[in-house]
């Protein structure tokens, strides 16, 4: 694997693939690319254009390879489609290889796979296989493209896995990818989704149209972005009810001011700069989560990575790329929620656990989906009752950092400017 090093950031979605073509890589560098098929069909494998072959895993991969060479990608007759069978998890099956992760790949040796890019080649998707699949769950960016680099519909984003976050084989998967009965189901992950809900998002009855997930085989080079200035954004690490002056960092704080209190707290521990700049991204009966943001971003995940290019795109079309790294630079390992009592243009909802003050079951609070980005679902999910302790929060810098070493350094030196 071929480490190449940039400082680069987009400014818009767009951007993001001509500026990454900025970036010089080694000559020999190789970058497997991964996409969303353009074409879905039932979860009956046979039935789709371009299948071929005598097990459900040859026609997926036909599938992929027959789009790969539609949209002129290198090397289109390796593709392999993300898809777990009896025989063969996608752990071993993007690796050429039958048998479980349980039982190495029936003890074969792994030659590895990754890290995968965007079908434009430019775009980082996800780490190495083991990065993606193990405890760090490394996944950059939802894979949001399909062959031609063309943006997934978020309305049509469903994509059949029958894997589990893990890269094992998932329960349900369409009897092997034989049926398109509606009384059978298949495991689906989202193109539009990161977190675990690339991969394991829901059960659905197998008569439904899907994508498939396709990734080229082989090792690849890792990109690895500097810092550039921009406002922190995170998902705290913590989770608790709707009642915020019970969380353990709160501080005896209450309502709004708990939220506030909990992310400075947590900013603190891990060094991150101006940490007292930090708020809640939050809304109640008296205030809106967009009033409460007074820096123009850009705003960035602490890997680097941008979701919004200034206060509006936080709550236009949904943002450039999901919010679920925490303070502490870790990847979200499942797909969750955080409380936001906001809808996606910024606004307060109606439910707001009574200001934030309480966690009775009988009381509702309004939550955001945090794996889910380019909607407005990231802030504007579903109504949960307060009383549920599974949920985290967002949190917003109001000044920007210009010049940052990285969170693992704990050298608050290092950190040369910020300004509101």
């Amino acid at each position: 694997m071929t480490r190449t090093v940039s400082a680069l950031r987009p400014l818009s979605f767009f951007a993001l693939f001509a500026l990454a073509a900025l970036v010089a890589a080694p000559a020999e560098a190789v970058r497997r690319r991964a996409f969303a098929t353009s074409i879905s069909g039932t979860g009956n494998l046979a039935s789709w254009p371009g299948a071929s072959g005598a097990t459900a895993l040859d026609k997926a991969d036909a599938i992929c390879r027959a789009r790969a060479a539609a949209a002129g990608l290198p090397n289109a007759t390796t593709y392999r489609a993300w898809l777990s069978t009896a025989a063969a998890d996608a752990y071993c099956h993007v690796q050429g290889l039958a048998g479980q992760k349980s039982n190495d790949c029936n003890g074969s040796p792994q030659p590895g796979a990754g890290p995968w890019f965007l079908a434009n080649g430019l775009s980082n998707f996800t780490g190495e296989l083991d990065e993606l699949t193990g405890p760090e769950r490394k996944i950059y960016r939802p894979v949001l493209v399909d062959e031609f680099s063309v943006l997934v519909d978020p309305l049509a984003a469903r994509v059949w896995t029958g894997t589990a976050p893990d890269g094992a084989a998932a329960t349900s998967r369409c009897a092997d990818w034989s049926s398109s009965a509606n009384a059978a189901f298949g495991m689906m992950g989202s193109a539009v989704a990161s977190a675990s809900a690339w991969t394991m998002n829901s059960g659905e009855a197998c008569n439904l149209a899907a994508r498939l997930l396709c990734v080229e085989p082989g090792a690849s080079e890792e990109v690895v972005f500097g810092w550039s200035p921009g406002a922190m954004v995170f998902v705290a690490s913590q989770t608790g009810t709707g009642k915020l002056s019970t969380w353990p960092s709160a501080g005896g704080a209450t309502g709004i001011a708990a939220a506030d209190q909990v992310y400075r707290t947590l900013a603190a521990a891990e060094h991150l700069p101006a940490a007292d700049s930090f708020v809640a991204w939050i809304s109640d009966s008296s205030v809106a989560a967009i009033d409460r943001i007074t820096v123009n971003g850009p705003f960035r995940r602490l890997d680097g990575y941008t979701v919004a290019n200034n206060r509006a795109g936080l709550v236009s079309s949904g943002l450039f790329n999901s919010i679920h790294v925490d303070e502490k630079g870790r990847h979200a390992t499942s797909s969750g929620t955080a409380w936001t009592g906001t809808f996606a243009d910024g606004t307060a909802s109606t439910n707001h656990c009574l200001d934030w003050t309480d966690d009775s079951f009988g009381e509702d609070g309004h939550a955001g989906y945090f794996s889910f980005p380019r909607t407005g679902r990231w802030t504007n999910g579903s109504d949960w009752s307060c009383s549920g302790t599974g949920r985290r929060l967002y949190c917003i810098s109001n000044v920007v950092t210009l010049f940052w070493d990285g969170f693992e350094s704990g050298n608050a030196g290092a950190w040369s400017a910020a300004i509101p």
